[in-house]
């Protein structure tokens, strides 16, 4: 997952330590432990610390804890191998060899109760149940789980995401910024696909590897370059370079030489990571986009920014493409 593996406690192995884990409970009825699953606590202070996809995480590892043999498939499966999630997932996907047995459990986190309050503390936290999936799959392991393959995975998705999803998926796993672990070639997916037993989901697996372009360096490029098919507008040059009679002005994310229009999606991260600030403060690196952006409309090319905002509403991105002159065709309905 994302982060180092959680502070998790055992009591398993609390037991084969000190003969007794009935310290665990007591500190649990005290309010200093959580209970994520049966026999696996964490931190109370800590676990409300946690960020979302960090309690997540936690999660996972907690159900991977209490049953060694789990699979883990779909969405958790993704973000094991660190590809880009639409959203944190509602539950922890795993596997079962049972038809009978698939189906979704509710979260088991608990805490107990302050005997003033009556309240746990978790109440205004999201907790993570087992969503149980009879699939057929080969359980690999990746950082320390075990879970779908790689290309099973990426099958998994592309076929139950919508579209931006999906393509995000497809970018990250076959271009230059999957940097850690394997990557899937273009045609060993085609050939995944083949298997499959729907018609529907390998037709499915073959458009999103038509839009996919390796050269897309953001999942927001990604999902905005989704949009962009869906929305029926033409397909933009990615990753253009521009200059000027001072040299070298910009290699932007999108480009639609016809029309004279350049796009450029905006996270937040640029403005707020520190990793990629560098020595450089907000204000210095928010002048420098100016600077630039000033030089490309001295070329004579109209530039429009968009952030997550539009990514997560088509008609913003539409309406700002309109407005810079590139024109709608043939709008599709969003899959």
């Amino acid at each position: 997952m994302e982060s180092a593996p959680p502070a998790l406690i055992l009591a398993s192995r609390r037991r084969a330590l000190t003969g007794s884990s009935r310290g665990l409970s007591r500190a649990y009825n005290k309010g200093d432990l959580v209970r994520v699953r049966t026999g696996v606590y964490y931190s109370k202070p800590a676990w409300l610390a946690l960020k979302a996809w960090e309690r997540y995480a936690a999660t996972v590892a907690a159900v991977a804890a209490s049953d060694p043999a789990v699979g883990f498939c779909y969405l958790t499966a993704l973000r094991v191998w660190r590809l880009p999630s639409p959203r944190i997932p509602d539950q922890i996907h795993i596997l079962t060899p049972s038809p009978h047995k698939a189906g979704k459990l509710p979260p088991t986190t608990r805490a107990a109760r302050d005997p003033k309050t009556g309240l746990t503390g978790l109440e205004d936290l999201r907790g993570y149940g087992i969503a149980r999936h009879h699939w057929e799959a080969d359980i690999v392991q990746a950082r320390g789980f075990g879970v779908t393959s790689l290309a099973q995975t990426v099958m998994d998705c592309i076929v139950r995401l919508e579209l931006p999803a999906a393509v995000a998926v497809a970018d990250n796993v076959l271009g230059s910024r999957r940097t850690e672990g394997e990557g899937l070639t273009r045609m060993g997916l085609r050939q995944a696909s083949a298997s499959l037993a729907s018609a529907a989901k390998r037709r499915r697996v073959l458009e999103v590897l038509e839009l996919a372009d390796e050269a897309a360096e953001s999942v927001g490029e990604s999902r905005s370059r989704a949009l962009i098919h869906i929305l029926g507008l033409p397909a933009p040059v990615l990753q253009h370079s521009f200059h000027d009679h001072e040299g070298f002005v910009a290699r932007t994310d999108f480009f639609w030489p016809d029309y004279g229009v350049i796009g450029e999606f905006d996270g937040d991260a640029k403005y707020l990571d520190d990793d990629l600030l560098g020595v450089r403060s907000t204000r210095e690196i928010v002048l420098a986009e100016k600077k630039r952006e000033d030089r490309l409309r001295a070329l004579g090319y109209t530039v429009v920014r968009w952030d997550w905002k539009a990514v997560a509403d088509p008609d913003v991105l539409r309406l700002k493409l309109a407005r810079a002159g590139v024109t709608r065709k043939n709008p599709r309905r969003m899959a």
